[in-house]
């Protein structure tokens, strides 16, 4: 049986997922520039596919999430899916953080730091509860 705050879980984190790899992908340097302000490289094309590359993951996570919303019908899978989407927005987000951590930028960009738990906690709660 399929469980509502599990579908909708999966849809909204989908659905932010897919809006953030869109925005990496539709204007990357401008992204870029957003997070890390006038260095000097960020408009350049390998640092915009660099960029682009790197939207790419959070727009298929998404789409597999939006999909698995729609399609999955049991709530064991359900929660396995939620919990394993947990566990990656998890790394993805060290990977953020370690950029700071090992001294490869000056801080911690907000939107990742403050979106990424966001999505984990909704994952979280939806699969344990």
């Amino acid at each position: 049986m399929k469980n509502m705050e599990h579908e909708l879980a999966m849809q909204i984190v989908g659905l932010v997922a897919v809006m953030i790899g869109l925005a990496m992908n539709a204007d990357p340097v401008g992204f870029n520039q957003r997070i890390f302000g006038d260095v000097e490289g960020l408009d350049t094309g390998p640092s915009s596919a660099m960029r682009m590359a790197i939207g790419g993951g959070p727009m298929g996570i998404g789409s597999i999430l939006l999909w698995c919303s729609f399609n999955v019908d049991d709530a064991a899978s359900s929660e396995a899916i939620l919990i394993g989407t947990a566990i990656g927005l998890g790394v993805f987000f060290s990977t953020v953080a370690g950029a700071k951590l090992r001294g490869y930028v000056d801080h911690f960009p907000v939107l990742p730091m403050v979106i990424l738990p966001m999505l984990i906690a909704i994952c979280l709660y939806s699969a344990m509860s």
